[in-house]
């Protein structure tokens, strides 16, 4: 039998939106974030100081084994294959649900979310991983109000929300929804021994977050409610504005408005809530207004919404398809338009735009370029290698001497693209909430390394002064030379090296 319109538009939208994604993700050089979670990937643990390991494993994945791990698109290929499974979960849901017309939708509206097909579906951050499993968690979930004495959707359930929450402890929010609707909806379910299994399955799989963190103190609860916990009560104007506008802008407001439209028919019972879409907003809509209420007391990130919006879009293509076709193809269209100009104008800026959008002044030249994190690292590497090797040969730096840094970025950005490439260790020097992850990293490099002496990278968008940076360490701190890295013909940054002296063997170099 001949597959249906949709499926045939499905399998062409998954193709060309994956070339897409992996032209950016060749071409584009690895974020902040992601050369970060590279380090994870390089000793694998059952947790890491900020996030769980999934990230990690599938960074191992799809570089088979590090093999590739200095090719960027091979580092972000789990995303972009989580992407285009995501998709096809998403498209399955809700063919279930309503229709193949409103799959359709549902699919095209993911990959026109910034946070859906950027965020998650092209950078390798913990979203990637998390999204495959929270959308095939919704996908055994919307079956459950249909067949809830079944085992296998509660238990397939149970393991998609416990691998969500090894992506990113944000998983939790598929059992708090879930909570929500039992006890809204259908407290006959608290009586079925498929609940409690589900649940205990789900804790099982998460379980290594536990026992992690039982043996580092409870680091990454400390850090995560550190960023949510509220200080003074007093209301984060800015910060809520921002964290309003980011979601809009992170999930396309073209999705937002069409979205705001389709809660609004439901809610007024003009669209019929059928008890798997109660579900799908009963997850959603928490986890949404949890973070704009953290937001209006502290700052809070945008993206971190994101999986509530992704369970929404189901309800907005539903929407949709009740309507017209016309109506249907302004919005898919003018969706599709602003994530394809804000590709365009975000690729375009990072290769192209002639020197910095920053600051250009010589002491913090390029600060508050975000297009900086994305371009200019390899092209500055080589000379800092060749003079690495050049010192090292005529005696004035011991073999195999480390490059210091004081924060986890620029840190894990010089470790990629500066020193692991050419087997040069590089070690973390400051608080643990500067290092983060580094101060496991320093556990295991410190066995073979010498720190009479020492490099240090100074990115001129980051800047500070080593003379005082590591004035526990080192007494002495001499600049060496500065790396000009252009763009399209103009200066766009600089980095200045350092060589760091006269050790002070006492100072302790900070370890977990």
């Amino acid at each position: 039998m001949a597959p249906s319109p949709y499926r045939r538009r499905l399998f062409w939208l998954l193709l060309l939106t994956a070339l897409v994604r992996l032209l950016l993700a060749g071409s584009l050089e690895l974020g902040n974030d992601e050369v970060y979670y590279w380090t994870y990937a390089q000793h694998l643990e059952w947790n890491y100081f900020d996030h769980p390991p999934l990230v990690a494993l599938s960074i191992r994945l799809f570089t088979l084994n590090l093999e590739l791990q200095y090719e960027e698109l091979f580092v972000r290929l789990g995303s972009i294959a989580g992407c285009a499974l995501s998709t096809v979960l998403l498209f399955h849901t809700v063919r279930r649900l309503h229709s193949e017309r409103s799959a359709w939708y549902t699919a095209v509206l993911y990959n026109v979310s910034v946070y859906g097909s950027i965020i998650a579906g092209l950078f390798i951050l913990p979203d990637s991983p998390q999204m495959v499993f929270w959308c095939a968690a919704l996908f055994y979930a919307s079956r459950l109000p249909a067949e809830a004495r079944n085992w296998k959707p509660w238990l397939l359930f149970g393991l998609m929300a416990g691998l969500s929450i090894l992506g990113k402890v944000h998983g939790i929010f598929l059992w708090f929804g879930m909570g929500v609707y039992v006890l809204f909806c259908e407290r006959s379910w608290l009586a079925r021994p498929q609940l409690w299994t589900a649940a205990l399955l789900s804790a099982a799989i998460a379980s290594p977050i536990l026992f992690w963190n039982l043996q580092n103190d409870f680091i990454t609860w400390r850090f995560h409610s550190e960023r949510v916990t509220v200080r003074e009560w007093a209301l984060n104007t800015n910060g809520f504005l921002r964290e309003l506008g980011g979601q809009i802008l992170y999930n396309n407001p073209v999705n937002e408005v069409l979205l705001a439209i389709a809660l609004a028919a439901f809610f007024r019972n003009r669209r019929p809530w059928t008890p798997a879409l109660r579900l799908l907003a009963f997850t959603g809509l928490p986890m949404i207004a949890t973070l704009l209420g953290i937001a209006l007391l502290r700052d809070t990130l945008p993206h971190w919404s994101g999986p509530g919006y992704v369970t929404l879009l189901p309800l907005a293509a539903i929407f949709l398809a009740t309507g017209s076709l016309k109506r249907a193809a302004r919005f898919l269209g003018g969706a599709a338009a602003f994530i394809l100009l804000l590709c365009t104008a975000g690729a375009g800026l990072a290769w192209l735009y002639p020197g910095t959008m920053g600051s250009r002044h010589r002491h913090d030249y390029g600060f508050g370029d975000f297009t900086l994190d994305l371009h200019g690292w390899r092209e500055a590497a080589p000379a800092f290698t060749a003079l690495y090797r050049q010192e090292e040969i005529q005696g004035y730096m011991p073999h195999g001497a480390p490059l210091l840094a004081h924060r986890w970025f620029p840190a894990a950005h010089l470790d990629y693209y500066f020193a692991a490439p050419h087997q040069i260790p590089v070690i973390g020097l400051g608080s643990l909430p500067d290092l983060h992850h580094y101060a496991w990293v320093n556990r295991k490099r410190l066995r073979q390394v010498d720190m009479t002496k020492a490099w240090t990278i100074v990115p001129s968008n980051i800047a500070f002064d080593p003379r005082t940076q590591f004035s526990g360490w080192y007494r002495k701190a001499d600049s060496v030379t500065t790396i000009t890295q252009f763009r399209n013909g103009a200066p766009a940054r600089y980095f200045t090296v350092w060589r760091l002296s006269r050790h002070v063997r006492a100072a302790k170099v900070p370890v977990q």
